[in-house]
């Protein structure tokens, strides 16, 4: 899966930076040590590569870019220096996936995306060599368990994403409010999130979401693009499945399984800049506790982001 998926993802890469429009290249890593030196667990580490190009169905009316992506995530116990499943609380697992998504930025601040992934949850995902390799290269020390990780199952995904502006009495050229919701159905993740995303700038004045680095839009006002901005999204999530902890929906052959929460509490916060070419970002995210177990706690994690924007 994995030598397919690169060599798909670069021959992309160079057909679409051959496009006289806007192309962006970036990247973006997810790290418990990007937040804390000594959190590790569960959500341990993600790895995003993409490419967003800008669409030729754009019009006067509603712009239009799309995107492709190449991920992989990683799920630990909280204790990974024991062999014996009934130390994990939590299986290991991990998710390998492509992406396509479309991106719809209206001119009232309307942004509707789509996204369609396939994949593996699994094995073959082949988290367990890449997070081995990690912990012998940067000295973590051993990984013990993955022999109880959730076995093999197809990942075929759709998540759509709506945001729209509210609070337009309280709303100034240096804060604004969208109101933000994301539902996905698949063989990984079935859940619905909602919440209110404040952006405050630290610079100029905020560019409206079609403008925006938030969603990596690529229309731009001016050849002098500079944006800086902190934001707040607290969020309320119903999961109704996941397959990183519940194993698979076409069987139950994974040797460790738990029951997950239906009602969890996330929070998103950060800065987002963008100078000229460059877009830079860094996320802070806390989850409150996802199965229903005694030992399991909330976690938190951070994202670092960097892309280019050839034009």
């Amino acid at each position: 899966m994995v030598k397919f998926f690169i060599p798909f993802f670069f021959m992309v890469f160079i057909s679409f930076s051959q496009n006289k429009k806007a192309f962006e290249m970036g990247v973006l890593l997810d790290n418990d040590s990007f937040s804390s030196l000594v959190n590790d667990k569960y959500y341990t580490n993600g790895m995003e590569i993409f490419g967003n190009y800008i669409s030729k169905k754009s019009n006067q009316d509603v712009f239009k870019s799309n995107g492709f992506k190449i991920g992989q995530y990683i799920f630990n116990p909280k204790w990974v220096k024991s062999d014996f499943k009934e130390d994990h609380n939590r299986p290991y697992a991990g998710y390998l996936f492509a992406e396509f998504n479309q991106n719809r930025f209206y001119k009232n601040q309307t942004v509707w995306i789509t996204k369609y992934q396939i994949g593996v949850v699994g094995p073959s995902s082949k988290a367990e060599d890449f997070q081995k390799w990690m912990h012998n290269a940067f000295g973590f020390g051993r990984l013990y368990g993955w022999q109880h990780q959730i076995k093999n199952t197809v990942a075929i995904q759709y998540n759509t994403i709506l945001s729209s502006k509210v609070f337009d009495k309280i709303t100034t050229d240096k804060i604004d409010f969208h109101w933000q919701s994301k539902a996905e159905i698949g063989t990984v993740f079935s859940s619905i999130t909602t919440g209110i995303l404040s952006r405050i700038s630290l610079s100029k004045n905020l560019k409206s979401m079609q403008q925006s680095n938030f969603f990596n839009s690529l229309m731009f006002d001016d050849k002098n693009v500079n944006e800086l901005y902190f934001y707040f999204l607290p969020k309320i999530n119903l999961q109704f499945y996941d397959a990183s902890i519940q194993g698979s929906l076409f069987d139950d052959e994974s040797p460790l399984t738990f029951t997950p929460n239906l009602f969890r509490f996330k929070l998103e916060t950060g800065l987002k800049y963008q100078i000229q070419n460059w877009n830079l970002g860094y996320t802070f995210h806390y989850t409150t506790q996802e199965i229903k177990s005694n030992s399991v706690t909330g976690f938190y994690y951070g994202s670092v982001g960097l892309s280019y924007i050839f034009k």
